[in-house]
Order: structure tokens, then sequence, then C-alpha cells
């Protein structure tokens, strides 16, 4: 992000430090919790939230090296991220193209792709490269693995889920592109990586990392905000960021404009459409996270995906800050943060309550979850007035 673009961030935070005030958004929003339980939706939502739509699945870290590997998913569908041996990041569909057979699980490194069914191998190309009786078929039946759109650029992977998808990664990020180039994300590694099949639907795990309302109250003995609440909530379009301030940033009233350091003295959290959530890193914290949420086979459950980051070649005294700093973030997210969520979505399925409201201080999730809505064709306004007993007007044409 340019400089000019950071100090105008950080003069509003300057002005609400000022204030002794936090951000508030224009409206207090209530809306249905049909968008966390109900079937129909949820398969709306897959279908074209994430299977029609390009999805930041990953990092350069999980496939880090020539051969590297990492299985995963977009929506139920199986997902191949491999690093050729000319260095390339590839995606492909997780299946043989014999059978169907699942062909890696997890994340490590192969030269190439075995299926355990019957033997059909595959480079890490994409490219059949072997298999027993190939005269048993005929030549145009012998084909590589299905390949995915796949753009690899400062750091991220993007993918799109479908072989004739359209993919481009300036038009998917548009002005959030820039701002994610401060990460530096290239220069971080792998540390570690938690999966769960979560009691969650998966929009509560981005929910969870895109308001600090609950912080000094859920993570008052973890996280906390750093002693500061004035945090910016600032849209790139159907992507959003929380702009979390370090209490350093006040120094800077006391420095020329000129002499400000290029970050600022502030970092976030960046929610990046539908479901990818990244947040950490310099300055101020030395792990850099990267979660994923995605819709598993119910509206109440979903494959979560958290994975910490470290920068390269650190000396003693800084892995074992990254280290805790991955226990930090594990015990914020899994420790506090997941619990958490599951209460919600249980109390929701239970139908202890009909509707929720996401406040002013809640203005990335207003945002995003009208964006959803807008996605799919939802009228919150009409399944509000139905939860509270009250007919939807239907205007005449």
């Amino acid at each position: 992000m340019e400089r000019a673009k950071r100090i105008e961030i950080a003069k509003k935070v300057l002005d609400l430090v000022a204030k002794d005030e936090p951000e508030y958004g224009e409206e207090s929003w209530e809306t249905d919790i049909g968008r966390f339980i109900d079937k129909d939706r949820f398969e709306l939502e897959k279908q074209k939230l994430f299977l029609e739509l390009p999805q930041l699945i990953a990092l350069s870290a999980d496939i880090e090296n020539n051969g590297d590997y990492y299985a995963t998913d977009i929506a139920g569908k199986p997902i191949l991220l491999v690093r050729g041996q000319d260095g390339k990041a590839r995606a492909f569909l997780n299946a043989c193209r014999h059978r169907g057979v699942q062909l890696a699980q997890g994340c490590g490194k192969a030269k190439r792709f075995t299926c355990p069914y019957h033997a059909w191998t595959y480079a890490t190309d994409g490219k059949l490269i072997a298999l027993p009786n190939r005269e048993a078929f005929e030549p145009d039946q012998l084909r590589g693995l299905v390949e995915l759109p796949c753009i690899e650029k400062s750091g991220m992977l993007l993918v799109h889920p479908q072989p004739d998808g359209h993919l481009d990664f300036d038009e998917f990020f548009g002005p959030m592109a820039s701002y994610l180039e401060d990460f530096d994300i290239e220069s971080y590694a792998l540390l570690h990586e938690h999966r769960e099949l979560a009691n969650i639907n998966w929009k509560h795990a981005v929910d969870g990392g895109l308001e600090a309302y609950h912080a000094p109250i859920l993570h008052k003995d973890t996280f906390g905000t750093g002693g500061l609440s004035q945090l910016l909530h600032i849209p790139f379009g159907d992507h959003h960021a929380l702009i979390a301030p370090l209490e350093e940033i006040v120094t800077l009233r006391d420095i020329p404009e000129e002499d400000w350091p290029h970050h600022c003295y502030f970092s976030s959290t960046n929610s990046v459409f539908p479901n990818t959530v990244i947040g950490g890193g310099e300055p101020g914290l030395p792990v850099l996270f990267f979660q994923r949420s995605e819709p598993a086979d119910k509206p109440g459950e979903s494959n979560y995906v958290f994975r910490l980051y470290g920068k390269k070649n650190p000396n003693e005294e800084q892995k074992a800050i990254q280290k805790a700093g991955v226990e930090l973030f594990l015990k914020v997210a899994i420790g506090e943060d997941m619990p958490t969520q599951v209460s919600c979505q249980k109390m929701m399925e239970a139908g202890a309550v009909p509707t929720v409201v996401f406040g002013k201080r809640e203005i990335n999730l207003t945002r995003m979850h009208k964006a959803y809505d807008a996605m799919i064709g939802h009228k919150a306004e009409d399944a509000v007035a139905a939860a509270h007993g009250n007919p939807v007007r239907v205007a005449a044409e």
C-alpha cells in the first residue's frame, strides 16, 4: 500500500484516540438466523459463493519447495495444490482419472502421485506417466489430472474451482492487493497447522475475526486489543480489513510526518471474500495466521483450517518468540473463539433466538453479510419480519 494511504489510516486512528471513542458504523442491523442454520440457503451458498467464484485457498508457504503438496477442499470439492519440479504452483482436482480415487491427503513432498487402487501414476505437473496394462485402454482414455486455474502472486494462491473458471488476481483483490503486499507474505514459512470438523456454520469463523467488540471480554486474559479500542473497518469491495493499531501509534503525534515508519504502527485482520481470513504479522506480532472455514455436509458443520506462519530463517531468540506466538493464537482461536462460536450455533439450532443483531461496532459483519445476501438474492428484512411473526408485504405490480 502506498505510504500516503497508510498515513491517512493512522491519522483516522489518532483522531479517534483524541476523542477517546471507538469507530461506529451508521447502523445496528438485525438479521435472520437462517444464514447459519437453513439447509436450502447453505446449499445455495456453496454453489454461488464457493464453487462459482475464485478462492484464496492457501499461501505460497504451504507448498514452499518443488514437490511439496497440500490437499484441501473448496466446499467439498477435493483440491490438490502442488509445486512442480519446474517451481510452478498448480491446482488439480484431487482424483485419479481412472476411477476417481483420492490421490493425496494432508500435506507432504512427492515426486509423483500414485493411485492406491490401480497404481495410475501422475507427475507433479499432472501428466499421467505410468499405469499397469496400458494396452487395456484406448489412447484417448489415458488422461492427466483435471487442472484448475491457479495464480500465485504476493505469496498467495488464488484458485478457481471450475476448470474453465475465469481467474484474474488483480480483478479479484482490487485495492486490497496492494494492502496485502505490506504483509510481505512471501517471507513467511509454515509453523503449525490445525484442522478439524467444527460444529459451526462457516460464517461464524469469519465473523469472529472481523470485529473487536468481543476482544476485551472474551480475550481479556489473552489477546485483548493492545489497550486501544480505536480499530478501523475498511472495505475493499467485498473484502474487508479490521485495522489493529499498536499503543505505539500515539507516539506519531510527536514525530514529523515525513519520519513516520511505513507500517505506522498498525496491522490488521483481513477477510478475503467469501471465507478466508489473514491476520497477525508485523508490526507487533511475530506470527501470521491463515484461516479458512469450508462448508461441510450441513449448515452447522465446517471444515476448519487454521495455519500459522513465522518469518523465515529465524535465530534462536526469534524461534522462541514465534513458538509463543503460535501458542497464543491457538489459545485464542481454538480455546476461546471456537467454543463460543459452537455455543452460538447450538443456540440458533435450538431456536433459542429468532434473530441476531450486528451493532455499530460490528461494521465489517454487516457489510459482509449483506454482500453474501446480495450474491444469493436473500432479503433479510423479509426473513426478520417472518421471524417476528409479521407478514411479509409484497408490493403491488
